[in-house]
């Protein structure tokens, strides 16, 4: 197979790496908001997620255009379509950003505190600069085997923390004294962090062809929503809601409880590997996006990935040393990823649909 081209099930994985990462490293931030009703919340959000992302997919099968940047140009005037092209470039560095702001906080948080951020931020920004000016095949075999490497940690967490979990925690629904606009800021909150799923569209522009990319997606949104619902669940039923929602990152805390035979402790091995491997492929995915979509157009590529890297570094070493103002931006950002990641996209491909359908 050609270096720059994937299949659908290829595609898959990238979708796999970057959408539910960031719900299970810091589902504290949606806890405090939707208390032990947020696993109804997030059927809520994936419902959503995945009726737009079948609508999405579903007009770049029909139309046979695969290419982000021709989509955002060709419904749109080229002036329109190329602003809001970069608008959705800016979603995928903010996205950047927050992985590395996340990681940065959270090594030092539960594992190494006197260690600076900024020192963390090294080892998690290096490796990057060899992989970002590889082919997107490299990219694929990359992902596929750190990817597998992360479900199967996250399923080995599961199953050793299940003792340590009481249904009676989320239990009863509907009596949280919650209003109706708790439910509905919590719900748009979830989307917005699970709307992370349009960093893979960029690299719909490398498909060989579009056949079973409905099914194929649908396959994979329909299992990460099954894991997270379960994961959310998971961590309120093992503290309750009141806990869960004021631990920075309660699967940390989780994971320190588990022992096997009264002396083997070290759940946060698994921990420690998820938000590592997790965190950095939704970087590196979230930065080899913007360099598809803009690829033409740098000169050189050196000058570019060390420019973007040194800005990810600053600013991520300036915005994670404090906790919470770090979670205070995360609720920020997984707003504007409403914006960025939903409704740009749909204005985008409506469009594109509305147009191409007006020349046949």
């Amino acid at each position: 197979m050609n270096e720059n081209k994937i299949s659908t099930k290829h595609y898959i994985i990238f979708i796999y790496a970057v959408t539910f990462v960031s719900l299970k490293i810091y589902c504290s931030q949606f806890i405090t908001i939707g208390g032990r009703d947020t696993w109804i919340c997030l059927i809520a959000a994936f419902i959503l997620l995945i009726g737009i992302a079948t609508y999405l997919l579903d007009i770049i099968a029909r139309k046979g255009n695969y290419n982000i940047n021709n989509i955002f140009t060709i419904g749109l005037s080229k002036t329109m379509g190329n602003i809001l092209l970069f608008l959705f470039a800016i979603g995928l560095f903010l996205s950047s950003l927050e992985a590395a702001m996340v990681e940065a906080n959270c090594i030092k948080t539960c594992f190494f505190l006197p260690t600076p951020q900024w020192y963390i931020l090294l080892f998690f920004l290096l490796p990057s600069l060899f992989l970002i000016r590889k082919k997107v095949r490299t990219i694929l075999i990359f992902t596929t085997i750190n990817i597998i490497s992360f479900i199967v940690n996250c399923l080995i967490l599961s199953i050793f923390s299940e003792p340590y979990k009481n249904t009676k925690y989320i239990l009863p629904v509907f009596t949280n004294n919650l209003t109706i606009g708790n439910y509905f800021n919590c719900i748009l909150l979830l989307l917005g962090c699970i709307s992370s799923f349009a960093i893979s569209l960029p690299y719909l522009k490398h498909l060989t062809k579009a056949d079973n990319l409905k099914k194929h997606s649908l396959i994979a949104l329909c299992t990460i929503a099954l894991y997270s619902i379960y994961s959310i669940i998971g961590i309120i039923s093992c503290f309750g809601p009141s806990r869960a929602a004021n631990l920075f990152y309660p699967e940390y805390t989780m994971s320190q409880r588990i022992q096997l035979g009264g002396f083997i402790d070290f759940g946060e091995l698994f921990f420690l590997m998820e938000a590592i491997v997790g965190l950095f492929l939704k970087y590196l995915l979230s930065t080899y996006g913007i360099y598809i979509i803009y690829k033409k157009y740098i000169k050189n590529d050196k000058i570019y990935i060390a420019t973007y890297s040194i800005i990810i570094f600053i600013l991520a070493s300036l915005f994670s040393k404090n906790n919470y103002i770090l979670f205070n931006i995360l609720k920020y950002y997984n707003y504007s990823n409403l914006f960025f990641f939903i409704l740009i996209p749909l204005i985008a491909f409506t469009a594109f649909s509305m147009k191409s359908s007006k020349k046949a």
